[in-house]
């Protein structure tokens, strides 16, 4: 796997970084090296080059003197870090939904990383790869089957029961930790990296299911990642980027500033420099994802505004008028029509 042609959430190093904190490792001269901050990990819509984050987690091991760090670190973390990811799981009917909609997200955290689910005799396993055909880094793997584990154990299915885990790893010296994180058998040296559950715990009811949002907040992340393509570049693609990630939550200025690592003051500057504001680009964002979820009649209007961040829906009809000099009704109903009077807007 080509690690230094992608980035990926900086959510995970936050994660290590926490973990050798709490245990008394200094850390502050590996982000400092680094070019990095605490504050820009805690950044929930951060992103850092995948070669960055393996060279800090790699040193903090050394630190701490433990090659597994990356198996305890995703507990500290609170349900909810990963945002869409976490909920769309948490909002599932069962398990096996919620590891459905993580595999086919999981390219918001880490888009060089594919995970697939194939069924055999005796129930249902995740399989994690690369996406160029390459290998995963072993410790990458590690982290993100024990994140899976122990953030459905934190709050959707405190009971969960893994059958088996195999990992292509050769056996490390101490195979311990595994069994602890995992609860369940652990195989090294395998053809694949596996996580494997029964039928019984694939088809088991989550604690908190909401199924409507569910799909409210999976349309959400396919628009994001349809739309929002990691290979876009350069500044304004970047705000529009962080934008649509911090919706429906944030996307104001400052947060926009926050994940670019910028001033407010810098960030209006610069796209001052290339002939806009971050009015302009903010009100394009919104403008686009609100036709994009308009065009999918199971998305209610209602739910459009909150997808958008507006407080009430009669704050979003009016700026849908501003955008378009229609109301979202009007616009709905006539989308591809003679009615339509907007123009399709730019990226």
């Amino acid at each position: 796997m080509d690690t230094a042609s992608y980035s990926i959430a900086a959510t995970s190093t936050l994660a290590m970084v926490r973990t050798a904190a709490a245990r008394g490792i200094p850390t502050a001269d590996l982000l400092s090296r680094e070019g990095l901050t605490l504050e820009a990990l805690a950044d929930p819509d951060g992103r850092i080059p995948a070669p960055t984050a393996l060279a800090i987690w790699n040193a903090l091991r050394d630190r701490a003197a433990d090659p597994v760090l990356q198996l305890a670190a995703p507990t500290t973390l609170p349900f909810g870090a990963y945002r869409v990811i976490d909920y769309l799981v948490a909002a599932s009917a069962t398990i096996g939904d919620g590891i459905q909609r993580f595999a086919g997200f999981f390219g918001l955290i880490a888009p060089a990383i594919t995970l697939d689910i194939a069924g055999d005799d005796r129930g249902r396993c995740l399989r994690l790869a690369a996406v160029d055909g390459g290998t995963v880094p072993p410790v990458y793997v590690d982290y993100v089957f024990a994140a899976l584990v122990g953030r459905i154990r934190m709050k959707i299915r405190p009971g969960l029961q893994v059958r088996q885990v195999e990992f292509r790893q050769p056996t490390p010296p101490a195979v311990a930790p595994y069994h602890d994180i995992f609860r369940a058998p652990v195989r090294f040296g395998a053809e694949a990296d596996k996580l494997c559950l029964s039928d019984q715990e694939w088809q088991a009811p989550t604690a908190d299911a909401d199924e409507a949002l569910a799909r409210l907040m999976e349309e959400h992340a396919r628009i994001l990642a349809r739309r929002i393509p990691p290979s876009e570049s350069g500044l304004i693609p970047d705000v529009r980027k962080a934008i649509a990630s911090a919706l429906p939550e944030g996307g104001s200025a400052s947060d926009v500033a926050r994940a670019l690592h910028v001033s407010v003051r810098t960030l209006q500057r610069m796209l001052a420099a290339q002939g806009t504001s971050f009015k302009e680009v903010s009100e394009a964002v919104r403008a686009r994802l609100a036709e994009e979820y308009l065009t999918d009649p199971t998305v209610a209007t209602a739910e459009v505004a909150f997808l958008l961040g507006f407080s009430d829906q009669s704050s979003f009809h009016r700026a849908f008028r501003r955008w378009t000099g229609e109301s979202p009704g009007r616009w709905r109903r006539c989308r591809g029509g003679v009615c339509r009077s907007s123009a399709s807007r730019p990226w």
